[in-house]
């Protein structure tokens, strides 16, 4: 098992250095100037002197080449110093820092809601399988699943906070759960899906299995059999929530733009439309770092419980 971890780990690591290494390369080629655009290139605004640009790129290492930029920001990156935003000079580590209590906020609660939604959904669709619930779950389910994040949160938005005023327009984590309840929830009904036909999967089998029959023929009742069921089914259940970080890590960028949410996802969208080099790597890590770490937990939890996986490793 730990031979098999460090394997994933290195793997995740190398991934995540390609990734961070695209992205820089992108933004660096993309069209604009990053300093015309921290310097007041933006539509209304004064235009910048070319002293004052030299400057900003000089401040900035805007002026090198792009491998020693490259190289330097990995150097400083690997001490954990992100460096300092483009548009108001401070540090990225701190805007993040600001940022990402409302995204972990929103996303923790809607893998929650999630779960508690999908579990009895999958649950009974176990125990009454091809009845008109499970079908009707299962339309509803696919129809969640096809519509895109930000049509959900819109659809959302205009029934809740337009003609019902349950929530306001735009999410604020200061009001307490009203103020984040809308992405919260597009959130949960697109990771809805999956999660409840993967519980519905494991405790079909789990309630098919050999023992779930020799219980039966002994009158258990159906509670401790579901209950036993589901135990059976914990590791698979762990596994896809976990595998489920990253899919909500990209939600958030759409879904936090559609409501206006104050979190990291927002300031990933207002970065890269600015060009703020800095700023788009330093989110880069953390949700990549965020990712690694969820698909390793998600590597762990099928390696429990499907000890096949490790030996196909050569473990």
């Amino acid at each position: 098992m730990a031979r098999f971890l460090v394997r994933r780990i290195l793997g995740s690591a190398a991934t995540l250095l390609g990734v961070l290494v695209a992205v820089f390369l992108l933004l660096s080629a993309a069209p604009g100037d990053p300093a015309r655009l921290a310097t007041g290139g933006a539509p209304g605004r004064r235009a910048a002197s070319s002293e004052a640009l030299e400057a900003f790129r000089a401040v900035h290492g805007l002026d090198r080449p792009l491998p020693a930029r490259l190289a330097t920001w990995l150097g400083a990156a690997a001490r954990l110093d992100l460096g300092r935003s483009f548009r108001d000079g401070r540090p990225v580590t701190r805007r993040i820092a600001e940022t990402l209590p409302a995204t972990l906020t929103v996303n923790g609660l809607a893998l929650l809601l999630a779960a508690g939604l999908a579990v009895p959904l999958g649950v009974w669709g176990a125990r009454h399988p091809g009845g008109t619930a499970d079908r009707v779950s299962g339309l509803l389910l696919d129809a969640l699943f096809s519509l895109p994040s930000f049509a959900l949160g819109l659809l959302l938005l205009l029934l809740f906070s337009v003609q019902l005023r349950w929530t306001p327009v735009f999410a604020d984590p200061s009001l307490g759960l009203r103020g984040i309840a809308l992405p919260a929830l597009t959130l949960a009904l697109v990771a809805l899906a999956p999660i409840a036909r993967v519980t519905r999967r494991a405790v079909g089998e789990a309630l098919s299995s050999p023992s779930a029959l020799s219980g039966r023929a002994r009158g258990e009742r159906p509670r401790e059999e579901t209950m036993r069921a589901l135990r059976r089914a914990a590791p698979a259940f762990t596994g896809l929530c976990a595998a489920l970080v990253p899919q909500l890590v990209a939600g958030s960028v759409l879904v936090e733009r559609v409501f206006g949410l104050p979190g990291t996802g927002q300031l990933l969208a207002d970065s890269v439309f600015s060009r703020d080099l800095p700023m788009v790597l330093g989110l880069t890590l953390v949700s990549g770092v965020a990712v690694v770490v969820s698909t390793l937990a998600a590597d762990a939890a099928a390696a429990v419980a499907d000890p096949r996986i490790v030996d196909g490793e050569g473990t």
